[in-house]
């Protein structure tokens, strides 16, 4: 049984034969197998480097989404939203399936007036991650704005049912104070301060339901009770 190592079984195959003037058919026929062998190998090997580096590309997409998502959040402000949207683009093209990226995109299109390419994004968003809070928050705001008041409170509730805030209870409040439903404004308000005492905003909001309501008592202690967290 032969000792050989597979790397000197394939020296010994490939290795040059003695020069000679004159090359004997077998000679001939051993060189031919050599060139062949030679080939395949280098084949092989180019083949085996192509497919490492194709999945480590693919394997390095998550981070490499990341790395852009980042660069887009940090250019989300009042005059870079376009170079904020571009870099989300340039997440979603590594990672298509990146939730996170079609919500920023969104909001950045939100903030463009670019209001029915964010929904298109905001909806592809919540498709692949239906726990995306911030994602219903948002089309609840645009559909607010577009003055679709029952549609907002829908996405608002939504929102609120994954993870209860003090902004989703807030939100929602104004949206029912907007179709004229003070009481669950009032409750809602209510919520949002249980989830956040120290919010002047809640209070004074909560105070002008109460006010509607006729409650002018207890709309008066909120105003008190906003000015005095204020003061601080």
């Amino acid at each position: 049984m032969s000792l050989e190592s597979p790397l000197t079984r394939w020296w010994n195959a490939i290795r040059p034969l003695p020069v000679t003037e004159v090359l004997s058919e077998a000679e001939l026929a051993q060189r031919k197998k050599q060139k062949r062998l030679i080939w395949s190998t280098v084949g092989v090997l180019a083949v085996a480097g192509c497919g490492w580096y194709v999945y480590d590309y693919i394997a390095s997409a998550p981070q490499r989404a990341r790395a852009s998502l980042e660069r887009g959040m940090r250019q989300m402000g009042p005059g870079t939203y376009k170079d904020a949207a571009a870099a989300f683009t340039r997440a979603i093209d590594i990672w298509p399936e990146y939730a996170d990226a079609y919500l920023y995109r969104g909001i950045a299109e939100h903030n463009l007036g670019q209001t029915e390419d964010a929904l298109a994004d905001l909806d592809k968003a919540t498709d692949l991650d239906a726990t995306l809070t911030s994602a219903f928050a948002e089309r609840g705001r645009i559909y607010q704005e577009k003055g679709n008041t029952a549609k907002a409170i829908d996405e608002f509730t939504k929102s609120l049912r994954i993870h209860p805030s003090t902004e989703g209870y807030y939100e929602r409040a104004l949206a029912y104070e907007a179709l004229g439903d003070h009481q669950k404004a009032v409750a809602d308000f209510d919520n949002a301060i249980v989830e956040l005492r120290d919010a002047p905003y809640a209070y004074r909001a909560r105070a002008m339901a109460k006010a509607a309501l006729g409650d002018e008592e207890g709309a008066k202690a909120d105003r008190a009770i906003a000015d005095q967290i204020e003061s601080r």
